[in-house]
């Protein structure tokens, strides 16, 4: 079989945060602007699809914080910011959780010969890895493509299989890459590349939404392995 290189993105693909990230943000921007009232005053700033970067400086502009600050501060916004998701990771919440499907669906393609996993996320790297090490998912993914890689999704999928090409070895051809995300966005940085994309319903963005982006897949969940495993041209596990 010819090499098969598979990213997945973090949030509501392959864990629920429960609103960890948001919620460290708003903490960040508390502790080094002195802003509150964060949840209130950017309640209407979407996440879904979007890189941190895009996200910081939409909630900035929301609480009136001056741009030049923030890019001045940016590296103890980034602490902060840290800081306060290991905070809510750590702390219990029954909602936080490993998606459907996503541990049978990790283990049977770390077992194939000649497929390679990666991540492909809007999260700083030390972000997406502070949310995937409590359930212990780190493990699966040796690189990835984050957005302290580029602040634009369809660089950060193409950064990431050429990271994992000068890892593995392998130059993975566009069409041997798949992008398995849970928004539109998941699909529109696959399609720049060439890459395929199969997405899940299991964030916030609606079906209908989902469905005119035109991935090669859309699932409810991950859960039916078979089903996954041919989207990806896999085959039956």
């Amino acid at each position: 079989m010819r090499p098969l290189l598979v990213l997945f993105d973090v949030d509501g693909t392959l864990i629920s945060a429960a609103g960890a990230g948001r919620r460290a943000l708003e903490q960040a921007f508390h502790r080094v602007f002195g802003v509150d009232g964060m949840a209130a005053l950017s309640r209407g700033v979407p996440f879904e699809g979007r890189t941190d970067p895009a996200i910081i400086v939409d909630m900035a502009r929301c609480v009136g914080v001056d741009l030049e600050a923030l890019r001045r501060r940016a590296r103890e916004f980034e602490q902060e910011y840290l800081r306060a998701l290991g905070e809510e990771m750590a702390r219990p919440d029954p909602r936080r959780r490993i998606l459907p499907g996503i541990v049978p669906l990790l283990d049977a393609l770390r077992e194939r010969e000649g497929v390679f996993l990666g991540l492909l996320t809007g999260n700083i790297e030390a972000g997406a890895r502070t949310k995937l090490e409590p359930f212990g998912l780190n493990a699966y993914f040796p690189e990835g493509g984050f957005s302290s890689d580029h602040p634009d999704r369809s660089e950060i999928a193409r950064i990431a299989r050429d990271k994992l090409a000068r890892r593995t070895g392998i130059a993975f051809p566009p069409e041997r890459v798949v992008v398995v995300g849970d928004t539109d966005q998941d699909v529109a940085c696959a399609r720049a590349n060439g890459y395929r994309a199969i997405v899940v319903e299991s964030g916030f963005v609606p079906r209908d939404r989902l469905e005119a982006a035109g991935p090669d897949a859309l699932f409810s969940s991950l859960a039916d392995l078979g089903a996954v495993m041919r989207a990806l041209g896999l085959g039956e596990d």
